[in-house]
């Protein structure tokens, strides 16, 4: 099964608006034809996909991910605005979990995004939908803020309070990973959850702008769009690894 995993589109209601000097509609544009070429059988979307909660945006997002003819999971972002892009996504078909049983996996899409706050967090109602996981079968955790520090201009809006997820996935050993957005540049480590047991943590570079990697600020990389793929095998075993223009 192969997922590609796009976030932080930064789509505006104005298609000519820029983001940290980039064009975001060209370069989701100019990101077509690596996506074809990876042919995923499934895409997610880890939120930001606006940067104003326009309709408009999610709306021309739409338009472009008729191109593909896939299905999509999504979660929102702290630019998004639920109430705004569910029902424009819904009408799509898109699908909002918050568990996805794909083949061999689940695939759990935890919401921690909060109206009116940039940072994010996992309260006890969001999380119950991890016990609704059947411990038999491998699983993936997408979800929009990081639960990790990754760099400082970043980490002053993480995903407050992580202890509350790593305790739950303590008890799930079957979680593989916990894939995110937010962080806008390439990052993967593992994560000691307990004395006793890792996670691998990933995160998912931007379509619109990304940064150089564990940066006290944002300093532009270079203006390629950029996501994460994955490959999940029926075993449990997955591989991933980022996808940009050259393939």
């Amino acid at each position: 099964m192969r997922l590609l995993q796009i976030s932080d589109c930064h789509l505006s209601a104005d298609p000519e608006a820029e983001y940290r000097g980039q064009s975001p509609d060209k370069n989701l544009s100019r990101f077509s034809a690596a996506v074809r070429a990876y042919a995923p059988d499934w895409l997610i979307l880890t939120g930001d996909v606006s940067d104003d909660a326009s309709v408009e945006s999610y709306e021309r997002l739409c338009d472009w991910l008729s191109l593909f003819d896939i299905p999509v999971a999504w979660l929102p972002g702290n630019h998004d605005d639920r109430a705004i892009m569910e029902p424009v996504f819904e009408a799509k078909g898109f699908h909002a979990g918050p568990i996805l049983s794909i083949g061999a996996w689940q695939l759990v899409l935890l919401d921690s995004a909060w109206p009116g706050r940039p940072d994010g967090e996992l309260d006890e109602l969001r999380l119950d939908s991890l016990d609704q996981i059947d411990s038999n079968r491998p699983a993936g955790i997408f979800i929009h803020h990081h639960p990790l520090p990754v760099s400082a201009w970043i980490d002053r809006v993480p995903l407050q309070q992580p202890e509350r997820l790593w305790q739950k996935l303590s008890d799930l050993p079957a979680t593989q990973f916990v894939a995110f957005g937010h962080v806008h540049q390439r990052f993967r480590q593992r994560y000691a959850i307990d004395p006793a047991a890792t996670i691998e943590c990933l995160a998912a570079p931007s379509t619109a702008a990304n940064c150089m990697p564990g940066t006290d600020r944002f300093i532009p990389e270079h203006s390629e769009p950029m996501a994460r793929w994955f490959v999940l095998e029926t075993d449990g075993n997955y591989r991933s690894g980022l996808l940009s223009l050259g393939g």
